[in-house]
């Protein structure tokens, strides 16, 4: 593990950022913390931490004479500055102390935190494979593809850096740009996650360099431009066209490249990118406009599917997705599971999700993992334990695009009908266990209180639960619960902080909801609402 010390001012800052990051997720652990610089200065003196995450403006030593101080004895501890808006031209000054990144306090996301602790995780494991190989001389080179990537980014996304700052340093690093009729294009790697999975690349690392590497080469052989990467699952290729006057000749060669780029990933990875174009405009302060352009243009990947490329503000094809939608709404098993007025909410839904594509891309996953839960609600069957724990809320949430969130809906339907059609034959053991569950759920009920009432070891029946329903008592326990808090959210006018306790939750909301929108996707408030708005539409028609 890497060793983090926290430093600022603000108690709730600090002990919030200590508390709600899951530091061993990027190989960090916090061995520190303090609320001014000089405590901090001392504590590095002695303990010499690889990362110091700090603010700027503190009493007795602020954050730039701390960062001045540490880059006096050692040039690869890494530091990450805490800001606000405020205080962003000091921000700026820090870069120049070797500074990876900043996180602005006010505004701060669980995402942009993880991006900045990864690209921190990353620098630490370049330094140290530096080191293994160097031995411990100090005289290592930063890399220039991290340098690069973060210029980028805070010009683009943050325009820390002035155009003439930008310029410069593109001169200066011999990169392949040119400010006369620029292109960005917005590449996001298709299926992320199952990639990840295949290559058993918990961090993504492995997935990141070959991804450069294969961009480096082949706009290498165009000497167009530079690629960055963005996040995991983003990559940046500003392209320049200095030498061509027409635009139709852009254009294709901006499809040849991608072409290439799409095939050898293919061929490589078994794997597809897509991506999103801007349009051609001259002068670097134009990249920031142009970036937000082709991220427009690629959001039209969710309707569309992955592996093409788009541009422009035209509209996104929508005949995959309709085909999938009527394939769901022809699905006769399903159907047959229905009674009358139920099949018309069901068509209400699918209706919904049809009308809904010129909607934006969070309205139309709400609505599909709604139908989803629909679904288990109306298809479960009480006697077969097995349907209600088939949840698909995992496998949508790796889903990118809307053919494959559908795609997935059909397989869940399939695999219900042959479940119910089976019926899931369980141990005695386990069937007395679930029935005791059903009565006492909203009780306390521990997995050795069911353990005593069967006459099984704990351990015993812990086994059982996995065993026969490939799945651990508490989870079913939560699954179990959240069934009836639907019903309750639907059914009834009570606060939805009312009804944790009703089910068996401690009081705390947080956590109910919490386990709630992990097992439907939907946050209680959001399941309630779409459920009231469907409940009047159906009324209605």
């Amino acid at each position: 593990m890497y060793k983090v010390m926290i430093v600022e001012d603000e108690m709730l800052v600090r002990i919030g950022l200590k508390n709600s990051v899951e530091w061993s997720k990027f190989g960090l652990e916090v061995t520190a913390d303090f609320p001014d610089g000089l405590a901090a200065w001392d504590y590095y003196e002695r303990e010499k931490p690889d990362v110091v995450i700090t603010d700027i403006s503190m009493p007795r030593m602020d954050g730039m004479e701390l960062i001045s101080n540490i880059r006096k004895q050692d040039k690869q501890t890494r530091v990450v500055v805490l800001s606000c808006l405020e205080e962003f031209e000091l921000a700026r000054k820090a870069l120049a102390l070797d500074v990876s990144s900043y996180i602005l306090k006010l505004t701060m996301t669980e995402e942009e935190i993880e991006q900045v602790l990864t690209g921190v995780r990353e620098e630490l494991d370049q330094q140290q494979s530096q080191v293994n190989v160097q031995g411990r001389t100090g005289s290592a080179t930063p890399d220039m593809e991290l340098v690069k990537e973060k210029m980028f980014k805070d010009f683009m996304f943050y325009r820390i850096f002035s155009t003439d700052e930008f310029a410069r340093f593109v001169t200066e690093s011999g990169l392949r740009l040119s400010p006369v009729r620029l292109v960005v294009c917005v590449m996001e790697v298709d299926r992320y996650f199952s990639l990840k999975e295949r290559f058993r690349d918990e961090h993504g690392h492995l997935v990141k360099m070959s991804l450069l590497n294969i961009l480096s080469e082949i706009m290498s052989g165009y000497k167009r431009g530079e690629a960055v990467q963005i996040n995991d699952r983003h990559y940046a290729l500003v392209l320049h066209f200095a030498d061509m006057l027409s635009e139709q000749a852009i254009v294709q060669e901006i499809r040849q490249l991608l072409d290439h780029i799409q095939n050898t990933i293919r061929h490589y990875f078994n794997s597809t990118v897509s991506f999103g174009v801007s349009s051609v405009n001259g002068g670097y302060d134009s990249l920031p406009r142009q970036y937000a352009e082709a991220q427009r243009a690629l959001q039209r990947k969710f309707i569309t599917g992955p592996g093409q490329q788009h541009q422009g503000s035209d509209c996104a094809d929508r005949s995959g997705v309709l085909a999938r939608v009527e394939q769901i709404r022809q699905h006769t098993d399903i159907r047959e599971l229905l009674p009358p007025l139920k099949q018309k909410e069901y068509d209400a839904f699918l209706d919904e999700i049809e009308g809904g594509m010129c909607e934006d891309r969070k309205t139309l996953e709400i609505t599909i993992y709604q139908f989803v839960q629909w679904i288990n609600t109306h298809v479960y069957d009480h006697n077969n334990e097995k349907t209600l724990l088939l949840s698909m809320t995992e496998k949508l949430e790796t889903c990118d695009t809307m053919p494959d969130m559908l795609d997935q809906i059909v397989i869940y339907m399939d695999s219900l009908v042959e479940l119910i059609r089976k019926r899931l034959q369980m141990s005695d053991e386990i069937t007395r266990a679930i029935e005791y569950i059903k009565r006492h759920y909203t009780e306390n009920i521990s997995l050795q209180m069911v353990a005593d009432y069967i006459g099984l070891s704990q351990g015993y029946l812990s086994n059982l639960f996995r065993k026969e329903l490939q799945i651990t008592y508490i989870d079913y326990v939560n699954r179990y619960r959240i069934e009836r808090a639907k019903e309750l959210l639907a059914q009834s006018q009570m606060r939805s902080s009312d009804v944790p306790a009703l089910v068996g939750f401690s009081p705390e909301y947080t956590y109910f909801s919490k386990v709630f929108k992990k097992i439907t996707g939907l946050n209680p408030n959001e399941y309630r609402r779409q459920t009231t708005l469907r409940d009047k539409r159906v009324q209605e028609q």
